[in-house]
């Protein structure tokens, strides 16, 4: 398998490559450990474990942290956990127990646009479930940021004033949208959501999908955040579709290098 060299955006956070679905970060905490944010698809396994063993980070490999459990970003979590020995950590609104066993939901409703990705897949084991904002590695807090999902959950690293925000918002070249109404589990809950965590949101943000934005992230977020939903028109349903459209053929492309930032 060829691997590329995974991006390095800062000190300790690299943007890997290789992967469909979600985008794929890998993290360092304080005190040295790694974490993953998010897995990709199941497909996306191998070329992670490849890009680690050539960057030489796989055996300080500690934790996959998830934002939610969307098969885009939570796929592969399951493998990774049995290939690398990481602790699998997720908000407890996406886990339910079995037999004394807390696993990762793998389902959604019939009429939730995610039960398009969902398919069938065994439930990984959880080994940490998030019920409130807390310290998950020394350095990295995770945020419970229901709406989206149940179990949503933002990761700061205070270190580097960065978040990763999973599904909270879509960057498209470094412009922010929300998530679509037909795409989150509770829209109510997930725009106050994103007011509360926009209060305090810090400068550079992460997201599930699209380009990362390293400067003004912040800002960005409560500008969006104070906006209302807006009613579709035709116009505006065909920048929508137009979105869309891309945000699939993103999900299905291999990541390659690429730019960075607000403009890209």
């Amino acid at each position: 398998m060829e691997v590329d060299v995974a991006d390095l955006l800062a000190p300790g956070l690299w943007w890997l490559h290789g992967t469909r679905g979600s985008n794929v970060y890998l993290v360092e905490a304080d005190d040295g450990q790694l974490a993953l944010i998010d897995t990709g698809f199941a497909s996306s396994a191998d070329a992670i474990v490849a890009e680690l063993n050539m960057l030489g980070l796989l055996p300080r490999l500690a934790s996959i942290l998830l934002t939610h459990m969307h098969l885009d970003h939570a796929g592969s979590a399951g493998r990774l956990r049995r290939l690398t020995g990481a602790r699998l950590i997720v908000g407890r609104g996406d886990c339910f127990e079995r037999d004394g066993q807390l696993l990762l939901r793998t389902r959604v409703g019939r009429t939730h646009i995610a039960h398009l990705l969902t398919g069938r897949r065994t439930p990984a084991p959880v080994d940490v479930a998030i019920t409130g904002e807390t310290e998950v590695l020394p350095g990295i807090r995770a945020v419970p940021a229901p709406g989206h999902t149940a179990g949503s959950v933002c990761y700061v690293l205070d270190r580097l004033g960065a978040a990763f925000v999973g599904d909270l918002v879509i960057s498209h070249g470094g412009e922010l949208t929300r998530a679509m109404r037909l795409a989150n589990q509770d829209d109510t809950l997930y725009l106050e959501t994103m007011k509360r965590f926009a209060l305090e949101a810090p400068e550079k943000g992460l997201p599930g999908h699209g380009v990362p934005v390293l400067d003004g992230f912040g800002d960005a977020l409560r500008t969006l955040a104070a906006l209302p939903r807006r009613r579709g028109g035709p116009r505006l349903n065909g920048q929508r579709f137009a979105r869309l459209v891309r945000f699939g053929r993103g999900m299905s492309r291999e990541r390659t290098p690429r730019g960075t930032g607000r403009g890209d």
